[in-house]
């Protein structure tokens, strides 16, 4: 960590400041590269690196903000010896501002935390289905990020090789992230059993869906191990859900329209849990795209809906589930032991074909994790490869 920045990242030094000055209500500056930027009085106070203004442990905010003077003003601005920015301010303090920080926070600038564009995709995904080396995975933090890195794009990723032992599922799924601890478990057995309390504790084929929309917040990320796959049938399927939606939206715009604005009723069916949830079955967020969908064939509660509402929402439904079921939007694999299937929980669909018990054991173990724990995961790794740039550039210097 740089000393003289107000958080744990790198910033690599692009651009340097070739002049500065004092505004209403802010500092004008010009970049070497010709950029002219504001930067606001209070935005630049309380993102000051120094021990008064972020705390040098925590590198939080400790200068509260309503402690600022409503009156304040930069008396003086200009470059710094390192091509950042020295403001003097009314209240008698001097703040200096790393080139490298303002420049990635400036107006304009990409955004050094996006995360990479997701890729919606249809059936052709196939032999293109990201797979990659397990154990490398584990022991080579670049694979680590590409595996990552995947998963977010794609929504869905294969690592193989693996050892088919149990412990698998904890070890691998932890290294982005806490297990999500639910009603079935910490992990959990997908295998055939005489006391199942989830049509996924059957030999029955499974249509396309997803976990966990019984909730309010419904887990982002599925992992599935293979440990024995011996059975006939059992073949995984998968969808995306961003693609049905969008080719729901082409073909049939009020029937997407209705399904993006009415609530859909969504409750388990357990001898000893009852969750029960209300939400239109493809999300959307604020700029109308596709965020997240509610695909349950089978954990929707019965319909309170007035007649006309009923019969759209139950034509709507069948449109969708028809879609999601043609071979040309959905991809069937067969995992192997030792293949860990990972998947977003709120994007990708996924299901199985019939298996056959008496042919041979299918086990597959499973567990949830957060959505943001990727994205944080993937922040991380991305600042780690900032970090060595920088620590690359002063070696240079040196």
């Amino acid at each position: 960590m740089q000393a003289d920045l107000p958080d744990f990242d790198a910033y690599p030094v692009i651009q340097r400041i070739r002049t500065a000055e004092p505004i209403d209500s802010g500092v004008g500056v010009v970049w070497d590269d010709g950029l002219e930027a504001r930067y606001h009085v209070f935005w630049l106070r309380e993102n000051a690196p120094d021990a008064e203004t972020t705390h040098p442990v925590t590198r939080e905010q400790s200068l509260q903000l309503i402690d600022i003077p409503g009156d304040l003003a930069a008396l003086s601005a200009s470059p710094d010896a390192n091509g950042g920015l020295m403001v003097e301010w009314s209240t008698g303090e001097r703040s200096v501002y790393h080139p490298g920080w303002l420049r990635a926070f400036t107006d304009g600038a990409p955004d050094p935390f996006e995360l990479p564009t997701r890729r919606i995709w249809a059936g052709d995904l196939g032999d293109a289905l990201p797979r990659f080396d397990g154990p490398l995975a584990l022991m080579d933090e670049a694979v680590l990020e590409q595996w990552a890195t995947a998963l977010h794009v794609h929504g869905v990723a294969i690592l193989e090789g693996l050892p088919a032992t149990p412990e698998v599922i904890e070890t691998v799924p932890e290294r982005l992230g806490p297990i999500r601890v639910s009603n079935f478990g910490r992990v959990f057995d997908v295998r055939s059993k005489p006391d199942a309390d989830s049509n996924a504790y059957t030999s029955m084929a499974l249509p396309l869906h997803s976990d966990f929309f019984t909730r309010e917040y419904a887990a982002g990320l599925q992992f599935l191990h293979c440990l024995e796959n011996a059975a006939d049938g059992g073949e995984s399927l998968l969808a995306d859900g961003f693609h049905i939606a969008r080719v729901m939206k082409k073909r049939e715009p009020e029937l997407y329209d209705f399904l993006t604005h009415t609530p859909v009723s969504y409750c388990n069916k357990a001898k000893d849990t009852d969750y029960r949830w209300s939400a239109p079955m493809i999300g959307l967020d604020e700029g109308g795209e596709v965020k997240d969908v509610r695909w349950a064939p089978w954990l929707r509660a019965p319909v309170r809906m007035p007649f006309e509402q009923t019969d759209t929402l139950y034509r709507a439904l069948r449109t969708i589930f028809s879609l999601a079921e043609q071979p040309a939007h959905r991809v069937e694999v067969r995992l192997k032991p030792g293949d860990l299937l990972g998947f977003d929980n709120r994007r990708v669909l996924h299901g199985r074909t019939e298996f056959d018990p008496s042919t041979g054991n299918r086990w597959l173990r499973g567990c949830y994790v957060e959505r943001e724990e990727l994205e944080s995961r993937l922040r991380i790794l991305a600042r780690q490869r900032r970090q060595r740039q920088v620590q690359a550039e002063k070696g240079k210097r040196i």
